[in-house]
């Protein structure tokens, strides 16, 4: 069998075509079908040694008998086989690094895996073992049971989305498969679906000759179907039973309201549009780019003031069928009657006149551009890929690009004016009521509980001992070339020549709550919110349509940002300087964005989302640290165009400005293009110290926000350090938060509060910093009488870490994480220059990353320990409640 199974290996490689794709010169694809009929498709993306592997198994709620079934079998695939236990699962995964998951959709289940490059093998062998069996046992059900049960609680109560997804999805698709429900209730985890239900499903659909492999990264494509051959090619294929069938029905119009906890409104329009198999498709998507232009008239709604946003966007899209809507969010001083008229007239008007020819040729351009940047993310780029083959059938992400390029305006209008009628629209309202109550509760001292559950932790299997045998420092993957311009300006240049386009990531440092009068809150937004309204240069429409030309994408700012061709880069640059150097500042658009931000801030000060983050600010910090200053309507109404115009000649300046270009562009290049452009911006006067001071320990508190539109609590537990980011004990706190809850399913946290007690769906903890100082949390979402429960328990959990209480296991799998997630973080553009750019702002090395690996690597119990006693003190924590309180 061994000799034959290598025998069609080779046979499979010699009829595979590997090439290039037209979207990425340097991105090359290996596919193969193996002979049970597992398709495997490899895409060599080099830009970091990482790799993304998603199983998608053809089938999802679409042919579920019971609501949420194919979504509770993907739970209970991470509940261990035969060979593999569910704790050595976890083991092995964690020790890998990187993330792990799968999603449920109505068509389709994936598991995926984001690696460093040399664990694909690894990956790979516990995917396999799971598509050839699982354990399936009724008290693990029971147990998982609980977890999906407050996914579906917490799920329902987010209005917006419980609006969509339980009463717009199931009217617009009504009588067809698309119509099921894909999350499941309480009803159906409780008294339907059990672990013999499962296992039908399972064996049913979970096959071999069901599924594609989609594998993207730094990895050799013949060598990765050979080892998919390994590990699956002695799995059976089984015959698949036929798929429901599809008949759409004429939509019924309704008109569907919901109170939610936003501090905005909302309005929706819904429509049904073609699917994925119709030949309109295409057409819709094209559709959908031109009403999303900047130029066109719902846009137009937020340029003169009618809208926050505006734009139309799918909301869930099938075969035969694609739900999609037009939205605007307005703020809560906006009647949303005025609002749904001018969604209304915008696609009514566009009805009788039909939509712009030279933006359906924008819309071409630029999806053809998009496609280019699609090597700028490992982990994207699978995720496209899995859509494009497994999902929708075609042979590459080409395909639909390829569609698009043949459609006309002629096609756009006939398929907008088939499928876009505003009179037979579903209509949604989102409207919040919120009572901006915040209540003091008492103190939330949690008892000490040592009543933790055991550890029952399994040696692991030889082949993964082996794997991790010895983890060490990650090579440097990351080589940025920084210089500084005369001007001040830092430009660090990464060249990666992956794919034929660069992006640029500017930062500004500042702090409005420290460069602003306390009176002037809310002047930083106005300001950013006029860069769009044009450039002494050009006008609005003339800027977008000098970006459209090259299919470029600027935004400008405190962040500022570009992504463009490489062959276009001058001119992008170009630009991008004029957006941020030379803004217009017009005084119709100064009166139209303070409006809107005096609207917005209106809603937001009865939030219950804006009253936490006051209540805990106020908790953490002294009363006269900046973090207590909020923007109100009465700030920001009393800023004027003049407040506007000091505050940018005050804060963006050269000096305290950081430019990160990455991409196929070389540091000379990149240098030269930066002194024309940027080279003439200067700053007067002394630079400012900008960073937030350090501040001394936070007392115990306790508060409580209503928040009745949600039936789970969102609960944080946080205190202040007086840790400065360059502190080398920070990266022993990054060591203990892994422990602790940042390391995802195999945390003490999740552990104990999820796997073992079932008190909550998700939890986890946090570290997040600033210059001089820094926030630990930890957060969950549960029935209000799991609250102190929960809270207990993790705080018992802190106090073992404190004990020195490490186990060996818990502090290598940290310590591997970490060293994955110093490689894991280089697999985008987006990644690599937005870690470099912090470093930047905040005054560090840009081998900051390397530095703190060295010191995780380092780590030891007792340090460990001595760091938590000096920095986070388990009975000082601010507990903030969001919901019903405990």
């Amino acid at each position: 069998m061994k000799a034959l199974r290598s025998l069609l290996t080779v046979c499979l490689l010699s009829v595979v075509a590997t090439a290039s794709t037209p979207a990425a010169t340097s991105l090359t694809v290996t596919r193969a079908t193996l002979a049970n009929g597992l398709r495997v498709v490899v895409v060599r993306d080099p830009l970091a040694p990482v790799v993304t592997a998603v199983l998608n198994y053809r089938v999802g709620s679409n042919e579920e008998r019971y609501p949420g079934e194919a979504h509770a079998l993907e739970h209970m695939m991470f509940r261990g086989t035969p060979t593999i236990s569910q704790a050595q699962l976890f083991e092995i995964s964690q020790l890998m690094g990187g993330s792990y998951d799968a999603d449920t959709q109505p068509e389709m289940t994936q598991f995926f895996f984001t690696v460093p490059v040399q664990y694909l093998g690894v990956a790979m062998r516990l995917e396999a073992d799971r598509a050839r069996h699982l354990t399936l046992a009724e008290s693990g059900w029971t147990a998982e049971r609980g977890a999906i049960e407050q996914e579906v609680t917490q799920d329902d109560s987010i209005p917006i989305e419980r609006l969509f997804e339980r009463t717009i999805l199931p009217s617009i698709f009504k009588g067809t498969p698309y119509a099921k429900d894909t999350l499941g209730t309480l009803y159906s985890f409780g008294h339907q679906i059990n672990a013999s239900v499962l296992r039908d499903f399972y064996s049913t659909w979970y096959h071999p000759n069901n599924a594609v492999y989609v594998i993207v990264g730094d990895v050799d494509g013949p060598a990765a179907i050979r080892m998919a051959e390994k590990y699956f090619g002695s799995i059976r294929p089984v015959k698949l039973p036929a798929r429901s069938s599809v008949s759409l029905r004429p939509i019924q119009r309704a008109t569907y309201r919901v109170t939610s906890d936003q501090p905005y409104s909302l309005v929706g329009l819904s429509f049904r549009l073609p699917g994925w198999k119709d030949r309109d498709y295409a057409a819709a998507q094209i559709l959908e780019a031109v009403l999303n232009d900047q130029r066109a008239n719902l846009y137009g709604l937020v340029a003169s003031g009618k809208s926050l946003y505006a734009g139309f966007q799918d909301i869930s899209s099938h075969a035969y069928a694609t739900a999609s809507a037009a939205f605007s969010v307005v703020p809560v001083t906006t009647n949303v009657q005025t609002a749904e008229n001018d969604l209304r007239a915008v696609l009514e008007g566009y009805r009788q006149t039909g939509l712009p020819r030279d933006l359906v040729e924008v819309a071409k351009r630029r999806a053809i551009a998009a496609s280019e940047f699609g090597g700028n993310s490992i982990e994207g780029l699978a995720f496209e890929w899995s859509d494009a083959v497994a999902l929708r059938g075609d042979r590459s992400p080409d395909q639909l690009l390829r569609a698009m390029e043949r459609v006309s305006v002629t096609d756009v209008n006939r398929v907008f004016r088939r499928y876009i009628n505003p009179n037979t629209a579903i209509v949604a309202y989102a409207v919040p009521k919120n009572a901006g109550a915040v209540k003091a509760a008492a103190p939330a001292l949690a008892q000490e509980n040592n009543t933790l559950t055991p550890e029952r932790s399994q040696p692991l299997p030889t082949w993964a001992r082996a794997a991790f045998a010895r983890v060490g420092l990650p090579a440097q993957v990351v080589h940025p070339v920084s210089m500084t311009l005369p001007n001040g300006m830092r430009l660090v240049v990464i060249p990666e020549h992956v794919t034929d386009t660069v992006e640029v990531y500017g930062g500004i440092t500042s702090s409005e709550h420290r460069e602003a009068p306390p009176d002037k809150q809310g002047v930083a937004d106005i300001t950013n919110g006029l860069f769009a309204y044009g450039t002494t240069q050009y006008d609005r429409i003339q800027l977008r349509q000098q970006l459209d030309a090259i299919a470029a994408d600027v935004s400008a700012g405190i962040p500022f940002s570009l992504r463009v061709l490489s062959s276009h880069f001058d001119r992008g640059v170009q630009l991008l300087a004029d957006e941020e150097l030379h803004p217009a500042f017009p005084t119709a658009a100064f009166q139209i964005v303070k409006q809107e931000t005096v609207g917005e801030l209106t809603g937001e000060m009865t939030s219950p989302d804006h009253l936490a983050s006051v209540a805990l600010h106020r908790a953490l910090y002294p009363p006269t640290d900046p973090m207590q200053l909020f923007a109100t309507p009465q700030t920001a109404g009393s800023v004027t165009l003049g407040d506007v115009r000091s505050y940018y000649a005050t804060v963006y300046r050269p000096d305290m400005t950081t430019v990160v270009v990455i991409g196929d562009v070389t540091p000379g290049r990149a240098r030269a293009t930066f002194e024309r452009y940027f080279g003439a911006w200067t700053a007067h006067g002394p630079k400012p110290d900008v960073h937030a001071p350090q501040v001394p320990k936070n007392g115990m508190a306790s508060v409580v926000v209503p928040d009745p539109s949600r039936g789970q609590s969102l609960v944080r537990l946080a205190q202040v350090l007086d840790l400065p980011r360059a502190d080398p004990d920070f990266a022993l706190l990054q060591v203990a938060n892994n422990v602790l809850g940042g390391g995802g399913f195999g945390s003490l946290l999740m552990d104990d509060l999820r796997v073992k007690h079932g008190y909550v769906y998700g939890v986890g903890s946090d570290l997040t910093w600033l210059k001089n100082r820094a926030v630990f949390m930890i957060t969950y979402a549960c029935d209000p009488d799991k609250i102190v429960p929960a809270q207990q328990l993790a705080l018992a959990d802190l106090s073992q870490l404190e004990r020195g209480d490490i186990s060996g296991n818990r502090l290598e799998r940290a310590k591997a994480m970490l060293m994955s997630d110093s490689v894991l973080r280089a697999d985008s553009f987006r990644g690599t220059a937005g870690q470099m750019l912090d470093y930047s702002l905040y005054g560090l090395p840009l081998n900051q990353g390397q530095i703190d690996a060295r010191r995780e690597l380092s780590a030891t119990p007792e340090s460990v320990r001595a760091a938590l006693q000096k920095w986070i003190l388990p009975n000082a924590f601010v507990r903030i409640v969001e919901g019903p309180g405990p």
